[in-house]
């Protein structure tokens, strides 16, 4: 029997419909709920995981030619954030007396991208002077910063760093299958500017 406003059925119905459209709505709200719970949350701004390497920094390091000849450098790291924390970009350069008559010269220039994933991990791309370029995903530690590769039979390579007292220091590292993980690398900066 179809309700009519002069039916003595009217008032029933009404609560009746009310009744379902409120499960419907609160369903409906427990839902969507759910649904946002189950979605991934991005990690915080790499400018927040990032606030003790932020700044400018100078220092000296060593690193092992491809002939296993120990070669020093001079180092500046520039840590910026970017895009309202949302992105940090680091810029690397070194420089070597490898010139004539032992100028100072441009050995190492870097730059790199981190920013945050949708699925709460962070993303780093990276690009070397060499004109060799990588995205991998870098571990962020409270004072600790560490990423690598797979080189495949070229074996793999880490670099980590720690920053103590306003001293970054850092190691890189590779090894060939299961062997022994050998320092290639190692720098000491110290901060110049926040």
């Amino acid at each position: 029997m179809p309700f009519h406003t002069h039916s003595r059925f009217w008032p029933l119905g009404r609560l009746i419909l009310g009744i379902l459209a409120l499960v419907l709505l609160v369903a409906g709200l427990q839902s969507a709920r759910a649904q946002d719970s189950a979605m991934p949350q991005p990690a915080p701004d790499p400018a927040d995981a990032l606030s003790f390497m932020l700044g400018e920094w100078d220092g000296t390091g060593w690193t092992l030619t491809p002939t296993g000849d120990r070669s020093e450098f001079e180092v500046h790291e520039s840590i910026r954030s970017r895009s309202g924390g949302h992105g940090v970009t680091f810029e690397g350069r070194g420089m070597a007396p490898t010139g004539p008559d032992g100028e100072m010269q441009i050995v190492h220039d870097a730059f790199a991208l981190i920013w945050a994933e949708r699925d709460g991990s962070y993303a780093m791309r990276s690009v070397v002077m060499q004109g060799f370029s990588l995205q991998v995903i870098p571990e962020i530690g409270e004072n600790s910063f560490a990423w690598g590769f797979d080189a495949g039979p070229y074996g793999e390579t880490r670099y980590v760093s720690t920053i103590e007292d306003g001293v970054w220091h850092e190691l890189g590292e590779r090894r060939v299958g299961d062997g022994e993980w050998t320092i290639f690398l190692e720098m000491t900066l110290a901060r110049v500017t926040n």
